[in-house]
């Protein structure tokens, strides 16, 4: 599994800064970049190698997001995105997560993020279900969908996964 986060802020000059990593490496940053090619190269060369792939991202994310998948949506039509972790497949999937900051943090970054959310996942599968809370509308879900990506229809009315990040380095923005 492949965990990545994109940073909050707004980026300057196309650059979007982002760190990843595996479930198996246990230091920070393990590949991060300030490229949207290689942010786009790295998501594509785990689904290529059979992985699931995590990636959060922060409300001003969003344009990030809907570049990597329109980007993906071109190269492999076939991958599956979901903002479910009940429906977020064992292998070649995306689970796009929102990377929130700790109540009082002024924002996020993308190590803390990763990092939270590796911390985060036994509790949150726990209590992973279907069911929405109200009417909402999932803009990762509708990006995906926009891409033409592979993604469930009724997650268009149903919260995203959401991860609080915590830690040393969630005060900071770029």
């Amino acid at each position: 599994m492949l965990v990545i986060a994109v940073e909050t802020g707004f980026p300057l000059g196309g650059r979007v800064s982002w760190a990843g990593r595996r479930h198996d490496e246990d230091w920070a940053d393990a590949s991060s970049s300030a490229t949207q090619a290689e942010l786009f190269d790295a998501v594509f060369r785990a689904l290529h190698d059979g992985e699931q792939v995590a990636l959060g991202i922060g409300k001003p994310g969003l344009a990030e997001l809907a570049r990597l998948l329109d980007e993906l949506g071109s190269w492999r039509p076939w991958t599956r995105v979901s903002t479910s972790l009940a429906r977020w497949r064992a292998n070649t999937s995306i689970l796009v997560w929102q990377a929130d900051p700790a109540p009082g943090a002024g924002g996020v970054t993308a190590s803390a993020a990763v990092d939270s959310f590796f911390l985060q996942l036994p509790a949150a599968r726990a209590r992973a279900t279907d069911e929405g809370t109200g009417t909402v509308v999932n803009v990762a879900a509708a990006a995906a969908h926009r891409a033409g990506l592979l993604a469930d229809a009724s997650e268009l009315s149903r919260p995203a996964v959401t991860i609080t990040v915590t830690g040393p380095s969630a005060g900071t923005t770029r």
